[in-house]
């Protein structure tokens, strides 16, 4: 959304300064719900408040190509915004739940390098190149976005940490 929200702004006739509004929305609730879904993620569960916030950008990707209107266009990148926000305050605690701390670096530094490498470069191409073969129309692009966000949101319910054995009886005898 990042690189698509002021050419998405402009092909809906927008002015410019309104298409960088649509950016300056996903850019504000991507930061904002990374303070929000880390405490909550912790109170809900990280599964779940993960699983809502992809499920909810799913549902506004691909509500996207339909918006008419600034409000409901900004809207909808919000949505999109606070799970991008999401998934950064909450995938290393996730992350830390599956594995410990243990091998944590090399574990989230992994996830993370195929994040950036596959998805940094990729998703940005990978639109662009619909964009360019379909004279700019972004209902495949969303369409895509969309599916891939709903699929996350299924999919991060299976994730489980492990059950971690009670220390309780390990204490030292004073």
């Amino acid at each position: 959304m990042v690189t698509l929200s002021t050419t998405y702004g402009l092909s809906k006739g927008f002015s410019m300064h309104s298409a960088v509004l649509i950016l300056t929305v996903f850019n504000i609730t991507n930061g904002g719900s990374r303070f929000i879904m880390g405490s909550l993620s912790d109170l809900v569960g990280r599964n779940l408040a993960m699983s809502l916030t992809f499920l909810a950008a799913g549902a506004a990707y691909l509500i996207l190509p339909h918006a008419n209107s600034l409000a409901l266009s900004a809207f909808l990148a919000s949505l999109v915004g606070f799970a991008f926000g999401t998934l950064f305050a909450v995938s290393a605690p996730l992350t830390t739940d599956c594995f410990g701390l243990k091998h944590f670096g090399a574990i989230f530094g992994l996830v993370f390098t195929a994040y950036g490498f596959f998805s940094g470069v990729l998703g940005p191409s990978l639109s662009g190149y619909l964009l360019d073969i379909t004279d700019g129309n972004f209902f495949i692009v969303f369409t895509y976005l969309g599916v891939f966000c709903i699929l996350s949101g299924i999919l991060i319910r299976f994730v489980t940490p492990p059950r971690r054995k009670s220390n309780c009886g390990d204490r030292p005898k004073l």
